[in-house]
């Protein structure tokens, strides 16, 4: 879809005015802009007055692709899981591969980490307010397993 064809999908049958009245754009300037020639700020503020979402302007504008669209929508999912659906994918992983839990965890910037040693007393205290976490699938790696305490029960 192109970016004129997304305006006229979204705005109908109403006249540029009424357009430029809806969205708070200066009829002039989106004279200016139509048919092909819609800048970021003006789909945005259309798609807003229309209630659609920007994103597919955008696309049709050619600023942003699939790959976006996809990353956002994993961002989104990760965001959203529970902590069991998290734990449940982290242990299939696990699960497949057992070799990606000699790798490091974190791959970015060392710098980006927190490194203040917390303390066995710190942990305790989480745990009792957080309550014992249900780790279930996460408390096993391979033959590696822990007990109900959470202590090593091999």
């Amino acid at each position: 879809m192109n970016i004129a064809e997304w305006y006229k999908a979204t705005v109908g049958n109403d006249s540029q005015n009424m357009v430029a009245e809806n969205a708070g754009i200066v009829p002039s300037s989106l004279y200016r802009q139509l048919p092909d020639k819609l800048s970021a700020q003006s789909v945005v503020k259309i798609a807003r007055a229309y209630g659609v979402s920007a994103i597919e302007g955008l696309v049709a504008l050619g600023l942003l692709d699939d790959s976006d669209i996809r990353m956002l929508e994993i961002s989104d999912s990760l965001k959203n899981a529970s902590s069991d659906e998290l734990l449940r994918e982290i242990a299939s992983r696990l699960d497949r591969d057992p070799s990606l839990a000699d790798q490091p965890v974190w791959k970015g910037d060392p710098n980006d980490l927190d490194r203040r040693q917390v303390t066995d007393d710190e942990i305790a205290d989480t745990i009792n307010k957080l309550g014992k976490p249900d780790v279930g699938l996460a408390a096993y790696h391979g033959d590696h397993k822990l007990d109900d305490e959470g202590d090593d029960a091999a």
